[in-house]
Order: structure tokens, then sequence, then C-alpha cells
């Protein structure tokens, strides 16, 4: 490991640390918050560019072939859930479990597994930053950077995590249904608000 990988961890490790023993009661309070606070408004998702893959499993895992950049709307998938988080953020590091039995509950669902794809896009973090959380959080979905918050920006992010449902086919179509800002408690209820307002429920 690296003297860089090992003083980001570090800070994250510390500003998480520091978070938690003055504010501890803050990560429950703000997830009661926001749980069932979102929004099944359906709009246009902004277009915006991700690095295809280089990692092959990542690349099977979205249906993408080839190099260069692709589109949200070319995921071969029904639903995209898209994670918007930042590497410094300490709700986004204690919720990363969850986000993590999400995609477990989906994968081992025949019905769902080939219908739903994960992502998630650090919000003003390197490439660096966006791996290194993936890694320390055991993420299993393929994480992307953007650096200079230009695709949160588009999106309208506020809070962090936020998370977005947009039904996609494969082709280009790309319509978000979904706009959760903050975290969730209850994974079942998760994945249930996203089948419900996607319309595949």
């Amino acid at each position: 490991m690296d003297i860089k990988r090992v003083i980001t961890l570090f800070v994250a490790a510390t500003a998480l640390f520091a978070f938690v023993a003055v504010f501890p009661e803050a990560t429950a309070s703000f997830a009661q918050t926001t749980e069932q606070k979102y929004s099944d408004k359906r709009i246009p998702l902004p277009s915006f560019d991700l690095p295809v893959p280089r990692d092959q499993s990542e690349r099977d895992y979205l249906g993408l072939s080839g190099k260069g950049k692709f589109k949200v709307g070319e995921i071969k998938s029904q639903i995209v859930i898209i994670e918007i988080f930042s590497f410094y953020c300490p709700i986004c590091q204690v919720h990363s479990p969850l986000v993590r039995e999400v995609y477990e509950k989906i994968e081992g669902n025949a019905d769902l597994k080939h219908k739903i794809r994960m992502i998630g896009i650090a919000a003003t973090n390197t490439a660096f930053e966006a791996q290194s959380f993936k890694e320390t959080h055991n993420l299993p979905f393929p994480v992307f950077s953007d650096e200079e918050g230009e695709i949160a920006l588009a999106l309208g992010i506020k809070y962090t995590p936020t998370f977005i449902g947009v039904r996609v086919d494969g082709k280009g179509t790309q319509e978000q249904f979904y706009f959760l800002p903050g975290a969730f408690t209850n994974t079942t209820r998760f994945i249930e608000e996203i089948l419900k307002t996607s319309g595949l429920d």
C-alpha cells in the first residue's frame, strides 16, 4: 500500500472517529429524517459520460464492452441504482454495509439480478479516493470518480449519500424515477420503493 493511500485512509478514519465521538446520534438521526422523503417524479436523467471500467468483471456486470465512455442508459438492465457518495462523508462510510446489503439482496434474487444494476459516483473525489472507498468498504459494484463535481451538480445533489433510480433499456434511454437525498435504514423497504416507483413491481 503506497504512502498516499495510507495517509488518505488515515485522514478519513480520523474524520469518521471524530464525527461519531462528537455526534453519536447523527447517523441515526440523519437516516430517520430522510428515509421516506424520496421523490418519485419522472424526469430525463441529465446526460453525462462515465469511463468504461477496465476490470472485465465490472464490464460484464454492466453489459459493456470495449473502451472509451458510456452513458447510464447504455447499461444492460432495466433499472440502475446510482449512489452518489463522498470518500470524506461519515454518513456514507457508516451506511456502506446497508448499500452492500442491497446489492447482495438483488444478486440473490433470481427475478431481480438481471433487472437491476448498481453503480457509485464519488462526488468531488479523485479516482484514487473513489477506488479507496470501494476497497475499504467492500462495495461489489463499479464506482466512478466525479472529481470536478460536474455530475453531482447536473444531478442536483445537495447531500451525500443520495440515491437515484433510473429506468434504462441498454440502448440509451435513461429516465430518473426515484431520488432519495440521504440514507435509508431498511434495505428491503428501499428495494420495494425502487420497484414500486419504477413500475416493475
